[in-house]
């Protein structure tokens, strides 16, 4: 089925493209989501008129990103600090929400913590690699350390066989 897209799609393209999808994806997704609309011959020449509207406002978004991201990767570092057992491990994970709150305390940009994207969960002590996803072209990636705060003794729990009868 030949569709508009009125907005971007990951991995399908970007809003004014021209697009062919299977019916199922566009009937039961992309069209009741307000994604994308049937290519009819009065949706093309709207499209043809709308053309540099459309492409503009995504250039504009695209530069919005691409300023964001500046900001993001100029923090360079977050470091946070959480309670871990002697072994490193964390009571707990250090998750995208609050990494989303500490971007927005150190750079004054407010991320969806749905864009954040983690190669591991945070659950230990160490430095880990965290890629914030701005628009389809636009991704910052920065480094963010864990410190223990506080290192609380593990207590090892041996069972002890009760023999009474």
């Amino acid at each position: 089925m030949q569709l508009i897209l009125k907005k971007d799609v990951q991995n399908v393209g970007e809003a004014g493209d021209l697009i062919n999808v299977k019916d199922g994806y566009a009937r039961n997704y992309l069209i009741p989501s307000n994604l994308a609309e049937v290519a009819t011959k009065g949706a093309l020449e709207a499209r043809e008129r709308n053309i540099l509207r459309i492409k503009a406002k995504s250039e504009k978004l695209h530069q919005e990103a691409l300023v964001k991201a500046e900001k993001i990767e100029a923090i360079e570092l977050l470091e946070l600090s959480a309670k871990a057992g002697e072994s490193g491990k964390l009571f707990g994970t250090i998750t995208t929400k609050k990494l989303a709150e500490e971007i927005l305390n150190k750079s004054g940009v407010e991320v969806d913590k749905k864009s954040i994207i983690l190669d591991n969960p945070i659950n230990k002590v160490g430095e880990f690699l965290m890629t914030v996803k701005l628009s389809s072209k636009v991704k910052a990636q920065l480094k963010v350390i864990v410190n223990a705060s506080e290192t609380i003794k593990e207590a090892i729990v041996e069972e002890t066989e009760n023999t009474e009868a």
